[in-house]
C-alpha cells in the first residue's frame, strides 16, 4: 500500500540546515492519495494549514495560488493534517513523491516543531524525480556528464501526461500516481527506502 503525496509550502529549504530550522519554509498544504499495491486508487486527502506565527511570501503566493486569507479561513491546526499522514505511515504505507527528499524534510519539521516523532527511520519511500532520470535522460546545459533531475512538467511531457492544476498540491501528487503507473508498468519503479543520500535537488525548484 502507498500514499503519493504532495506539499505546497511558504518557501524554499536550505538543505544544509535541519528541517525544522529557524527560516526553513512552512508547510501549507499537503495532498495524499491512498492506493493499493497495484497503485489502484483508494481515496485522497487535501488538508490546508492555518498559519500559526508566518506567512505565505507574495512570490510562493505568485507559485502556488495560496494566499494567507486562504488558509486562514480554510486551514486547520498543523497537527491535524500531521495526524493524517502519520497514520497512513504508521499503517504501514509507503510514501510516493515527486522529489520526495523535499516533501519528506517539509513533513519531518513540521513534526519536530509538533513535538512528533520525525517518522524517518519508518517511512520508507519512492522518489518518482529520480526514478525518472534515466528514463527521461534530459541532459544537462552546460554539458556536465550524466542527466539531470527532470522538472515535474517534463517528465509528464515524456510520458504524454496531460497536467491539471499544476502547482496545487493535488494537481502535482495526481501527476505524481500518473508517472509511477508509468514507471512500475516500465519496471522501473525502485523498491522503496529510508535514504540517506546527500545528493541534494537544487533546493527542490526542479518541482
Amino acid at each position: 500500500m502507498y500514499i503519493i503525496l504532495d506539499c505546497e509550502n511558504s518557501g524554499l529549504f536550505d538543505f544544509s540546515k535541519p528541517a525544522d530550522a529557524e527560516g526553513q519554509p512552512r508547510l501549507a498544504e499537503l495532498a495524499m492519495i491512498y492506493v493499493n499495491e497495484n497503485l489502484e486508487f483508494e481515496r485522497d486527502y487535501t488538508g490546508y494549514v492555518k498559519p500559526d506565527g508566518w506567512e505565505m511570501s507574495a512570490e510562493t503566493t505568485a507559485i502556488n495560488g495560496i494566499t494567507n486569507e486562504h488558509l486562514a479561513e480554510h486551514g486547520v491546526p498543523i497537527v491535524d493534517v500531521l495526524n493524517v499522514y502519520h497514520s497512513a505511515i504508521k499503517e504501514g504505507r509507503i510514501v510516493i513523491a515527486y522529489n520526495a527528499q523535499f516533501d519528506l524534510k517539509q513533513l519531518r519539521g513540521e513534526s519536530r516543531r509538533a513535538g512528533l516523532d520525525d517518522l524517518f527511520e519508518t517511512t520508507p519511500n519512492v522518489c518518482a524525480m529520480r526514478a525518472s532520470t534515466d528514463v527521461c535522460r534530459i541532459p544537462y546545459k552546460n554539458g556536465r556528464a550524466g542527466f539531470k533531475f527532470p522538472k515535474l512538467s517534463e517528465t509528464c511531457e515524456f510520458f504524454d501526461i496531460e497536467q491539471s492544476g499544476q502547482h496545487t498540491a493535488m494537481g502535482d501528487a495526481i501527476a505524481c500516481w500518473k508517472i509511477s503507473q508509468r514507471l512500475r508498468e516500465m519496471g522501473k519503479l525502485p523498491d522503496a527506502a529510508v535514504h540517506y543520500a546527500k545528493n541534494h535537488p537544487n533546493n527542490g525548484d526542479e518541482k
